[in-house]
């Protein structure tokens, strides 16, 4: 398979799920979108391996990295800001507090969960280049 009809079925499989949520969704049926979650990144792992050819270099996976790196600095950084806007604004609308308590927990967790990949990519690189 060429990459060119790789990304064509992946993009016919991205219409397919998005498809089968929206009307799972509207049918207040939660099991399918699951199921659809869980087959449709093994289907396309299988069709991945079908392709011939490069699908990615390493300067992919370096622009990957700087991107979600970014993306995680950003989002903790407008995530601590509005959660101290809630904070602030507890006092005239007391839904806020806990908006603001549940932003404070999501950015801890988030940020710990990139701290502990980060470490195990650390000690896995440094395991391979021994």
């Amino acid at each position: 398979m060429t990459l060119k009809k790789y990304k064509k079925i992946k993009l016919a499989i991205v219409f397919i799920i998005a498809f089968i949520f929206s009307q799972s969704l509207v049918l207040d049926n939660f099991f399918i979108p699951i199921a659809v979650l869980c087959i449709s990144p093994l289907l396309l792992l299988y069709l991945r391996k079908k392709v011939v050819g490069v699908i990615e270099d390493e300067r992919d996976y370096q622009i990957g990295g700087k991107s979600a790196l970014l993306a995680i600095q950003l989002t903790s950084w407008i995530g601590v800001i509005v959660m101290f806007i809630f904070y602030a604004l507890s006092d005239k609308n007391l839904s806020y507090k806990p908006m603001a308590m549940t932003l404070a927990f999501f950015i801890c967790f988030l940020m710990l969960t990139y701290s502990i990949i980060f470490k195990y990519y650390i000690k896995h690189n440094s395991n391979n280049e021994k």
